[in-house]
């Protein structure tokens, strides 16, 4: 009877702990390996396009502007003169200086010309040796000749109604008296103001008589 007792003690005893092991949390095990990637969903199906914006309308033409007036000619206020000598000349001494000269009337040289205007004299020479000057040579006043120990030198000045034009003599020997040659030859020209109210922008001092003759549309 004794053994019977203990014996049902003892398993009780056993059941209990069996019982108690069996309640506890164990210990966390390791994490297992990743799943694979699962299929890729079907595509949704695309948006509708815009609608397509409205043009502009279009500007409308100006107007064609009026034609301006036509410029004057180049030359429709130059004035040229035809060649001409060396008329009515004197002869002056004043103590430091000795020169020949002559005038010419010049009417439309005018107060208005002298101050504004561009005057341009040509001269040609037939009584110098080739050499020196050739016969068929236009240059603009003033300038110079050269002739073995003898300066000859032409100038020119403007006066109102009038233009005058000087021959002096420089070097060792220069006679008391001389004249400009009667077969010396010499032609102005009178360009007036531009009638934009400013000066004349051409050198005409760097061209020759014949591009000067060209650029002002005028007869050599």
């Amino acid at each position: 009877m004794k053994i019977t007792i203990n014996f049902i003690k003892c398993a009780i005893l056993v059941f209990a702990i069996t019982v108690t092991s069996c309640s506890k949390d164990g210990d966390i095990g390791p994490t297992g390996p990743q799943g694979e990637q699962g299929i890729q969903g079907e595509q949704g199906p695309a948006g509708e396009d815009g609608t397509n914006g409205t043009n502009g309308t279009d500007g409308t033409n100006g107007e064609d502007g009026e034609d301006g007036e036509d410029g004057e000619d180049g030359n429709a206020n130059v004035i040229a003169s035809d060649w001409f000598g060396p008329d009515a000349q004197y002869f002056e001494s004043n103590g430091y200086t000795k020169y020949a000269e002559f005038e010419k009337i010049v009417t439309e040289v005018d107060t208005d010309f002298y101050n504004k205007g561009t005057l341009l004299v040509y001269a040609k020479f037939d009584n110098y040796v080739e050499e020196v000057w050739p016969s068929d040579y236009i240059s603009l006043l003033p300038l110079q000749i050269s002739g073995g120990t003898t300066e000859h030198i032409y100038t020119t000045y403007t006066a109102i109604g009038a233009i005058k034009i000087r021959y002096r003599r420089e070097g060792e020997f220069v006679p008391e008296t001389y004249t400009i040659s009667a077969s010396a030859l010499f032609r102005y020209v009178l360009i007036p103001q531009a009638n934009t109210g400013k000066k004349q922008k051409v050198d005409f001092s760097k061209m020759t008589y014949e591009e000067v003759m060209d650029h002002l549309g005028l007869e050599y």
